[in-house]
């Protein structure tokens, strides 16, 4: 993936861009974007289904809403540059209720959700300069580069608990949770945008990369964002 993105950003360079009309240098964005991130989730219910089987496996690592908003300025005719923030949910045990027999939890009642503030930096390098001088098209095809991370507000300590079951499905790495509250998250993809009027529009990501944040309980290599954008 490091070899994909250095030479994505050799090939922009390589190019004389001088005569193309399309720009969104001097440009601002934003955009309002939804996806599903995997969380683990320690359920009671979980347990009447038999490892390693798909109901098994979609009931424990559940994903839960990952909304975001992310404002963006192009600094060069291709390339835009910003930040995003958003929130995370995911559930937790409280330590105290855990320590009373997790087959004693009632999952309605004993299971709470928490929300985990989440920001990072975005880059996107823009396909569609190279090719049109259109200056009022209504289309963008980029490559977005993401890193970023979560807080998570009520983790692994001695007040809040998560269970370390060996599951043994592809999810699950099968390691032991950590104390660790601020976790990281990094992606590539390919995106596309849509604009009605040539400002408000649509657009949707897909990425690959580190998109766990507890990546020693649960792989999630992969997401789709999509939302709405506007430029001006």
């Amino acid at each position: 993936m490091h070899k994909y993105i250095a030479y994505i950003i050799v090939l922009c360079l390589s190019f004389n861009l001088s005569g193309q009309n399309l720009s969104v240098k001097g440009r601002w964005n934003i955009k309002a974007g939804f996806a599903l991130y995997k969380e683990f989730n320690e359920d009671y219910d979980v347990l009447f289904f038999i490892e390693n089987s798909p109901i098994f496996s979609e009931r424990r690592f559940a994903r839960q809403p990952n909304p975001r908003i992310e404002l963006n300025y192009g600094v060069l005719n291709w390339l835009e540059t910003g930040a995003y923030v958003g929130f995370m949910m995911y559930r937790y045990i409280p330590a105290a209720k855990l320590l009373q027999g997790f087959f004693w939890l009632d999952p309605d009642k004993d299971f709470e959700y928490a929300y985990a503030p989440t920001f990072g930096i975005n880059i996107n390098v823009h396909i569609l300069p190279f090719f049109v001088k259109n200056p009022k098209c209504h289309w963008d095809f980029y490559v977005p580069l993401r890193y970023g991370g979560c807080y998570l507000t009520k983790w692994y300590d001695n007040k809040y608990g998560i269970p370390n079951v060996e599951i043994g499905t592809w999810d699950d790495v099968d390691a032991a949770p950590n104390g660790r509250k601020y976790r990281h998250e990094y992606c590539a993809g390919l995106g596309a945008a849509v604009y009605i009027k040539n400002i408000m529009g649509f657009y949707v990501e897909l990425l690959g990369g580190q998109l766990s944040y507890w990546p020693e309980l649960v792989k999630s290599p992969y997401a789709i964002r999509a939302g709405l954008t506007a430029k001006f």
